[in-house]
């Protein structure tokens, strides 16, 4: 009876110790993983440094969460980071460790990106010079089975003008399932990739992939739209890289896009409804600019359908993947067909797959 109580007080003394370090780890263990990736960001980024605000640990359900990320240029300001999240949340893709695989699930919130273009060499910030892959694996040191981005938005800033170059990529919501096919599907494409944005703060972008990412080339079919945007939203930007800008108008893109084995086969159709490029009132501060919206102005005039008022064309492409071929005769024979003999319809063909890719000859 004594050996029976003596060895139940050493159990009940280890629960104790189990317990106590189980403590210590979970409240000192936060502190030193901040002050490790901290650390890195701040001494072994080759172009960039960066900084995390907090770091938490979830035991409970195997996960762990980054907020306050910045990272910026070494020779800019903290103020003005390239990338900026306000939470990164990685759990244990539990479905995987049932199948003997440990992968994890990762949500981005609240992303920021800030591109900035320049002239000037020193005040551009394009994310070039670092390898963002090693970055990515200190903050997310497993493989992913699932992401999700949500209040996202992309930047592409240009303060060297009068008005401020401000092209954003906003209300982003991202979502990638199955990435390493945990699912065993025996489709081609088993993972599958939705994003929603919008564009301007005005026209919707949709877009959506059916993937096989564990392919060793490239292998997806995806389906883009663009709808509507009204043009005038991008005068800015049209001023700072042309200069020519628009009095009204809405342009709108509908793409398809497939690849398999380092080939890849395509179309984009633009359409620009109701454009107008010039107006009696304007004022030209420069020749370049009155023949750049003279010229657009014209070959709205020629080509604009008579009854939608609307230009648009199909410009195919297909071949390698870093350079393919594209049909542009086929498509200038498109944007007359549209003008002259029939509107050409608003639509996805959906007549683009993996199937349609040409094989290397």
């Amino acid at each position: 009876m004594q050996k029976i109580v003596k060895a139940l007080g050493r159990v009940h003394k280890a629960i104790w110790i189990i317990l106590i370090l189980l403590i210590v780890v979970r409240v000192f263990m936060p502190v030193g993983i901040k002050y490790g990736i901290n650390w890195y960001m701040g001494n072994k980024m080759e172009s960039y440094k960066g900084k995390i605000e907090d770091f938490d640990l979830a035991l409970w359900r195997g996960a762990y969460e980054i907020e306050g990320l910045k990272i910026w240029e070494k020779v800019k300001s903290e103020k003005a980071p390239l990338i900026s999240i306000k939470e990164m949340d990685i759990s244990l893709a539990w479905r995987g460790i049932f199948k003997g695989k440990l992968l994890g699930d990762l949500k981005v919130d609240g992303m920021k990106l800030d591109f900035v273009d320049s002239k000037d060499k020193k005040k551009k910030q394009l994310g070039t010079g670092q390898d963002w892959k090693t970055v990515v694996g200190k903050l997310v040191p497993i493989e992913l089975e699932s992401f999700r981005m949500v209040n996202s938005e992309v930047h592409l800033l240009n303060n060297d003008f009068k008005a401020p170059v401000d092209v954003v990529i906003d209300r982003i919501m991202a979502s990638a399932t199955n990435i390493k096919n945990t699912d065993n599907s025996k489709e081609l494409l088993p993972s599958k990739v939705e994003v929603t944005a919008r564009l301007q703060k005005d026209a919707n972008i949709t877009a959506g992939a059916k993937m096989n990412i564990l392919a060793k080339t490239p292998t997806f079919e995806s389906k883009i739209t663009l709808d509507r945007l009204n043009i005038t939203k991008l005068n800015d930007f049209f001023m700072a890289y042309g200069p020519v800008s628009f009095t009204s108008g809405h342009v709108s893109v509908l793409a398809e896009v497939s690849a398999t084995n380092d080939r890849v086969a395509g179309y984009v159709k633009p359409f620009i409804e109701k454009l107008d490029v010039m107006s009696s009132e304007e004022k030209f501060d420069s020749p370049k600019r009155f023949f750049n919206e003279f010229s657009l102005a014209t070959v709205n005039l020629i080509l604009r359908n008579p009854n939608n008022k609307t230009m648009a064309t199909k410009l195919e492409f297909e071949g390698a993947i870093k350079g393919p071929d594209f049909d542009t005769w086929g498509a200038v024979w498109t944007s007359l067909r549209n003008g002259f003999i029939e509107a050409m319809k608003k639509k996805l063909d959906n007549d683009v797959s993996i199937k349609d890719v040409p094989k290397k000859n």
